[in-house]
Order: structure tokens, then C-alpha cells, then sequence
């Protein structure tokens, strides 16, 4: 899965200016397995999109994105691990991942990379039992140290969401009769409600547990919280063993997850009986076809799985595949730049304290250490091959006197926007190899402002979803919490800043895409006003309402790029105002009393998290008090804006139709000449396909009916701009996430985190997102602020004036400074 280059220390063959794209498995793409029943086990292997778990990402009736969902199931079956050593490993007490699983057969998946924690190495087999309906996970841990360890492995994942209704689970039955898990059981039973109305909802599911020492929360603190057994925390059951392995030795631990068809109200008890029943089946007597000898004579939860002649010494010790090497966690630079906003590194190179080049080789050495690897974070897809070529010429031209607030600045470029010098790959297969004419007009921007294309941030297959950042080309993992998700289509622009392997990055948002990742990582975002920033040159995914923005550490970071990029583009007709409503200098508006007299708006409605929590709620309520110090007035309102009726049209097909005939070397290098060839393509990966046929009859949009999109977004303007005149606000305040996010493995169903997007991407009024601190588990947390078409610079304004006060930005600890190499 790496992707750098040779001259860079990154992975793959140069060719011409960038790095020749490597999906991270087969061809074949995400692995499904269909049981007998007619369910699809969608299982995390190797193959695209990457997140090599060997977790279940979901079950469900048909593999494609029409698909129905058999169980709640969504990321469930990963183990974390930790191991008590006296330096412990990054990553300890992550989700494991890494470990090059493949089908060898039909339904069995087989380690070909071992994963390496503090001496420990980690392997897995699963083997899902097509005719039963259950899976089996045999999970080997080997001490290669010559001193006992002790190593806790937590089995688990997410089995609903939310508090109540019928997305909610919690485990309904036990072994031993009854719905409390006690160490005791040897199987436990999850079940989610059913609806009143009679329609089908989940069916129940069951795990094997065998002996096990504790119950563990999935989601957060798993080897020290107990397993929530009410709310929202019911749907995170974990179930630990604590191992103690000597020197030289291994142990094994067997696990089974039975799963039952959809149900109804009628139907549930049935189908708990059955799955129940199943999974007391396999604690008697366990299925072990297929494994080694050595690996059922390790086997520690499982008793009756030991029916083997185990007293040799030849039996203490599994053969395992050889770890994958660990990146080298150095760089050849001396400056250091962990967290140096734009502005601290243009200030060092004017002082001759640095050079763009030893900044672009420090960025490059990062990705190398942090961005590849069994734990890399993916947040590229591809890097630049001239980015240290590109550096020197900007280190000559400063040298001629030349002077610009990102000359010789690295920035990276979320993988839709064209670059004539790096493919551009949407995150699918589909435009695998594909090499545009032209930059996108952002891009072409930044070059000529001095800027160091670094490379292309990683982002979800078309920008579709909004809750994970999972291509052909690999998932990108969260910046803080290596377990969990990034959020949201452009989480590799988000991930790559906030781990400082590059200076900033652009992005894009059609819901959520730029404040949710940058919420994620504690960065600054501006969704502006409808045409406030060109996207000619960007892939779409939905006509007018997709955003072309950056993501910056700072609101002064935002204002250079923004001076860059904003403004009127010639060939961009839904521009034409742009420049007479952009600042001639975006940070003249960088006031630090801009908020002071301020009227903000205040939703309650918009801070209820739909999962019934409130840790991230309460966070960001309290940072409200930061926009008062500043002297800002909150006023609470009654009601949200109305928005009007939405127009007929497919906007999905235009935004397709008119890319491509703006692209006539899509059909010259890809046969790509149709929206149907984009939208229906059978090289997406298989979770997000639609068959071919769900593009017959579609068509472009009349000119009536471009029309009437473009006065129903006017016209939801004047709406914002009515509701706001009649409480007399200046800006309109949103948090940035209502929950938690959830692990990078689920899929499926439900989203990652509670979402709250305000109704600047229906309306193409702007919005801002900044840092606020953290929550009480130290999670980054954002706030939002709202104004009326054509107020960016006002809100920029009230951002930058609420950063000097709180001072919200933090920094991730899972990346520090490399080790300079001399």
C-alpha cells in the first residue's frame, strides 16, 4: 500500500511528476461473502478500500449500495490490542489493522503480513461458515522478546446506534439465561428493537466469547470502562483477555459471530432462539476445520477446543507470516514543522532561519514515517516527485527578491481537483490513471501565488457519503485517534494538515465534507458563498451545491490561501460576483474586536445529539462563552429558516455531463464519454456500485430546470437573510460534531458521528468552522458560524476574532517531531 517515490523515500515507480497509483489490494476489490441464507458478510481484507481489520464492515441482502442490511453489525469482529511493556508502542491500544489478509478460499482469510506491537506479533484467521451463518476468528499472539509479557486483547465493535428506537442494541441474552453478562458466559446475544409499524428492521446477532476476564467499552477507553449496558455505550460491547505469554511462546484466542436474518416484531424471538442457539452450539463444540495443530493447542478461551495432543513443547509456538517493516521514524531535515502555521514558516524563510526546500523535504520525511505502513494514516493518495524541484525554485525565486505569503509554501490537493501533472483518481477505479489536460483553476492559483503542490490528499470513492474517507486507494484514519474515522469526503486534505505532512490543503463539501473533517482535526475551514471560489477543474458530485475550499491551522493560514484562490475566474460563469465581494486583502479583515457587539444566533434545536450523548454537546455549549468574552451576544431562537421546494433535475448527472464535456481527454484516455459511465461504473468499489440499469432513462437537466436550481438556491438566500434580519444577527452559531465518531471499520447503515450540517450547503449562503478546544476526553471539538450570502469576510472576521480568545487549535499527539538523521 505504499505510495512514494524513490527520490522521496515514498513507494512506487515516478512517472513524469508523480507517483504511478498502487491499489492497496487485488483488482477484485472490497471482499464480500455470501452465506446460505442469502447474506452478504462484507469483510475488511486487504482489498481496496484498505482498512485490513478483518473486521466485519456490515451484513446485508445483495453487495451493492441498493443493498438491504441483514444485522446492525457495522464494524464488528476487530480486536484492540495492548501490551504492557516498558516503552509502549504507538498504537497500543488501537484497533489492529495491517495484516494483508486474503481470500485464499472462499470465505477464508489468511495473514500474509503479521502486525508487530511491543514485541508481540499479531495474526489473524477468519473463516466465515457459509452453510451457518457464523464467522470464526482465531487470533494468534506471539511474544518475540526474551521476557513474559502481558498482553490484553479486546474482541468487539458496534452492533447499533443510538439510545432508543430501532437502531439501538444491547445485548438481550447470555448463556446462562439471562441478559447480564458476566464472566461466566460463554456466548451473549445482541438485539436491536423492532417497529411498530410491522416493518423488517435487523435481526439479532450472537458472539462466542469462551472465558474472558472483563467486559470492555468499544468505543473509547475499551481496557478500562466496562461494557455500556444502556444508551448509546450498549451498542460498543468489547470482551477482554488478558494473556500472559513467556518468552518464545503463543496464544490464541477463538471467537465466533453468529448472525440472523431481518425480523420483525413477530419474528424476533424466533430468530434470537435460532442465533442463540447456534452460538451455544459452537462453545460446546467448537468448528475447527482449517487450522493448525499449534494453533488449537494455543487456543486460551476455548477449552473445548482443546481436544488435541497439546503436552509437546513443539506446541507452544505458532508459525506466523513475517511482520510488515515499520517506517524509518526519521527525517533529513533540520527545521521542524509540527504544527507551523503558513504564516511562522514564511516569517523563517524571509529570516533565513529555513528554506522551502528543507520544509518540503521535512513534510516528505513525515509521510513516509506517518502516512505509509500497517498503521500509515493514508491521507495521500499520491505525492509529487518534483515537490523538492518545485521547492528550489521557489528558494531561487526568493533569492531574486521575489515575495508572496506562500512562496514555497507545501499544500496538498484533495484527489478531484485536476492537475495536469498528477493523476486525479475521484478515490475510485474508475478514473484510475487518469492525467486532466489542465489544473483546476485552485490549483493553477496556488502555483502561481509560489505554492508547493505536495501532492493529493486521499478522499472517499466520489465524495459520496460523508462518513468515511474509504477509496480504491486506501481508508484514511483519524488524525487524533488512529481508530477511528476521518469524517467525511475530504479526510485525507484534513488528516494530512493535522499531522503536519503538509501546511495546508484543499478540500471540498456537497454536506459535510470540509467543517466535519475539519472538526475531526481541529482545523479551520470556509464553506463560502456560491461562487466565492471556482470549481472549474473539480470532479463533482452534485451541481452548484458542491464547495471547492481549504482547511488551514489558523484563520490568518485561511486568509493567505483565500487571497490566492477566491475571487471572479473568467471561465466560470457562477463566479461573476465573487470579486466584487472579497476583501482586496482577506487579512485586512483579521480584527481581533470583530465579534465585539455581534448579535449570534443560537438554534437549540441544531445541539441535540441524535445518539443521546452529550460529551461533544456539552463541549461546545461551553465554548459559546468564548464568543461572549469576545463580545458577542448569543440570542436564542425559536425556529430555523424555511427553505423553499426543490426543483426537479438529476444535479448528480449535470455535474457529470458537464465535467466531461469540458474533459474530451476523459474519452481519450478512459472511453469515459457519458455520465452513466461515471455514475454507474462497475470499477466502483462493490458496496457503492449501482447496476447498470439504474442509469437507464436518466437524462441532463433542461434549461428550465438549471434555472429553477439556480433560483431556489437565490431564493433560500433571501430566506436566511429574511430569518436573520428578523432577530437582527450578525452570524448564526452551529457546533461542529454532536457525538463522538465512531471506528474507521463499520460502514454500512449508519453514520460515524452525529452529524449537523447548517443550511449553507442547500442554500450557498457561507459558513465557517473553526477550533474550540476539546471535549472531556480530548477530542477536538469546532464551532460554526453562519451569515448571509456574500458575509464571508465578515465571518472570517468573527473567526479570527474568536481564535485570539480561545485559542481553540490543538495539535494531534500521535505524530511527534521526527529524529533528525545526520
Amino acid at each position: 500500500m505504499k505510495r512514494t517515490l524513490q527520490a522521496t523515500s515514498l513507494a512506487v515507480a515516478a512517472l513524469s511528476a508523480a507517483v504511478v497509483l498502487v491499489p492497496p489490494g487485488s483488482a477484485g476489490a472490497f471482499t464480500y461473502v455470501t452465506d446460505a441464507a442469502g447474506t452478504a458478510w462484507g469483510i475488511q481484507d486487504a482489498a481496496p478500500p484498505g482498512a485490513d481489520t478483518g473486521s466485519i464492515r456490515a451484513t446485508q441482502t445483495g453487495t451493492g449500495v441498493l443493498a438491504a442490511y441483514s444485522t446492525l453489525l457495522n464494524g464488528y469482529g476487530g480486536i484492540r490490542v495492548r501490551v504492557d511493556s516498558p516503552a509502549a508502542p504507538r498504537f497500543n491500544g488501537e484497533l489492529m489493522r495491517g495484516f494483508g489478509l486474503k481470500q485464499t478460499a472462499e470465505g477464508r482469510f489468511t495473514t500474509t503480513r503479521s502486525v508487530n506491537l511491543g514485541g508481540v506479533t499479531i495474526s489473524r484467521d477468519i473463516a466465515i461458515e457459509q452453510a451457518g451463518s457464523y464467522g470464526r476468528w482465531l487470533d494468534t499472539f506471539t511474544n518475540t522478546t526474551h521476557q513474559p509479557l502481558t498482553v490484553e486483547v479486546a474482541f468487539g465493535g458496534q452492533t447499533g446506534y443510538g439510545a432508543t428506537g430501532t437502531n439501538a442494541s444491547r445485548v438481550v441474552a447470555t448463556s446462562d439465561g439471562d441478559a447480564a453478562v458476566t464472566t461466566g458466559d460463554t456466548w451473549t446475544a445482541t438485539a436491536s428493537g423492532t417497529s411498530a409499524t410491522g416493518a423488517t428492521t435487523g435481526g439479532p446477532s450472537a458472539t462466542v466469547v469462551g472465558k474472558f476476564d472483563r467486559t470492555g467499552n468499544w468505543l473509547r477507553d475499551t481496557f478500562t470502562q466496562p461494557m455500556g449496558t444502556t444508551g448509546h455505550a450498549a451498542n460498543f460491547p468489547a470482551y477482554v483477555n488478558t494473556l500472559t505469554l513467556p518468552a518464545r511462546t503463543s496464544a490464541s484466542l477463538l471467537h465466533y459471530v453468529v448472525v440472523g436474518r431481518p425480523v420483525t416484531a413477530a419474528t424476533l424471538a424466533g430468530e434470537l432462539a435460532t442465533v442463540s442457539r447456534v452460538a451455544g452450539t459452537l462453545a460446546a463444540t467448537p468448528m475447527l476445520d482449517g487450522l493448525s495443530h499449534n494453533q488449537v493447542c494455543t487456543i486460551a478461551n476455548v477449552p473445548a477446543a482443546r481436544t488435541s495432543d497439546c503436552r509437546g513443547r513443539d506446541t507452544t509456538r505458532v508459525n506466523q507470516p513475517n511482520d510488515g517493516k515499520a517506517p524509518k521514524l526519521e527525517t533529513k531535515s533540520s527545521y521542524d514543522v509540527v504544527d507551523k502555521t503558513i504564516g511562522e514558516m514564511q516569517a523563517d524563510m524571509e529570516a533565513g532561519r529555513t528554506t522551502s526546500k528543507e520544509i518540503t523535504q521535512a513534510y516528505l520525511d513525515r509521510i513516509s514515517a506517518y502516512d505509509e505502513g500497517q498503521f500509515g494514516f493514508n491521507a495521500f493518495t499520491t505525492v509529487a516527485s518534483d515537490a523538492l524541484k518545485q521547492a528550489a525554485a521557489a528558494d531561487q525565486k526568493r533569492r531574486a527578491g521575489a515575495k508572496s505569503a506562500l512562496l514555497g509554501i507545501p499544500i496538498a490537493v484533495k484527489d478531484l481537483y485536476d492537475t495536469k501533472d498528477m493523476p486525479t483518481t475521484n478515490g475510485s477505479l474508475t478514473f484510475e490513471g487518469f492525467r486532466p489536460k489542465d489544473d483546476a483553476y485552485q490549483v493553477a492559483q496556488l502555483r502561481k501565488a509560489g505554492a508547493i503542490i505536495i501532492g493529493k490528499a486521499s478522499m472517499e470513492e466520489y465524495a459520496t457519503s460523508g462518513s468515511y474517507s474509504d477509496s480504491a486507494y486506501g481508508t484514511v484514519w483519524n488524525a487524533f485517534d488512529p481508530s477511528r474515522s476521518a469524517l467525511a469526503s475530504s479526510g485525507g486534505s484534513a488528516v494530512a494538515t493535522a499531522t503536519s505532512m503538509t501546511a495546508a490543503a484543499l478540500g471540498s463539501q456537497t454536506g459535510d465534507s470540509l467543517y466535519a473533517p475539519a472538526s475531526a482535526a481541529s482545523l479551520v475551514t470556509l464553506r463560502g458563498t456560491d461562487g466565492m471560489q471556482s470549481d472549474r477543474g473539480v470532479m463533482p458530485l452534485s451541481w452548484l451545491q458542491d464547495y471547492a475550499g481549504a482547511m488551514t491551522r489558523s484563520v490568518s493560514d485561511l486568509a493567505d490561501i483565500l487571497n490566492a484562490v477566491s475571487g471572479t475566474d473568467p471561465l466560470n460563469p457562477e463566479t461573476a460576483e465573487a470579486s466584487s465581494h472579497r476583501p482586496a486583502d482577506w487579512r485586512s479583515v483579521l480584527q481581533a474586536d470583530a465579534l465585539k457587539g455581534k448579535r449570534i444566533g443560537y438554534l437549540p434545536s441544531a445541539w441535540v445529539d441524535p445518539y443521546g450523548t452529550s460529551t461533544t454537546i456539552d463541549a461546545s455549549k461551553a465554548a459559546l462563552a468564548q464568543l461572549k468574552a469576545a463580545g458577542a451576544e448569543i440570542v436564542e431562537l425559536p425556529a430555523g429558516p424555511t427553505a423553499p421546494s426543490r426543483p426537479s433535475g438529476d444535479v448528480n448527472y449535470e455535474g457529470w455531463a458537464r465535467y466531461i464535456a469540458s474533459h474530451p481527454e476523459l474519452d481519450t484516455q478512459l472511453g469515459i464519454d457519458s455520465p452513466a459511465d461515471v455514475v454507474c461504473s462497475q470499477k466502483k468499489l462493490p458496496y457503492t456500485r449501482y447496476p447498470t440499469s439504474y442509469c437507464d432513462g436518466r437524462t441532463r437537466m433542461t434549461e428550465a430546470q438549471a434555472t429553477a436550481w439556480r433560483n431556489y438556491r437565490t431564493q433560500y438566500q433571501k430566506n436566511i437573510a429574511a430569518w436573520m434580519d428578523t432577530y437582527r444577527l450578525d452570524a448564526v452559531v452551529y457546533p461542529g460534531l454532536l457525538s463522538e465518531i465512531s471506528l474507521n471499520d463499520g460502514g454500512g447503515n449508519r453514520s460515524s458521528f452525529g452529524r449537523q450540517d447548517t443550511p449553507s450547503g442547500s442554500s450557498g449562503v457561507p459558513t465557517i468552522a473553526f477550533p474550540a478546544g476539546t471535549d472531556a476526553n480530548g477530542a477536538p471539538i469546532n464551532l460554526q458560524l453562519l451569515g448571509r450570502a456574500w458575509s464571508d469576510a465578515q465571518l472570517v472576521g468573527m473567526a479570527y476574532a474568536f481564535e485570539n480568545v480561545a485559542d481553540g487549535h490543538v495539535a494531534p499527539d500521535t505524530v511527534p517531531a521526527l529524529k533528525v538523521r545526520r
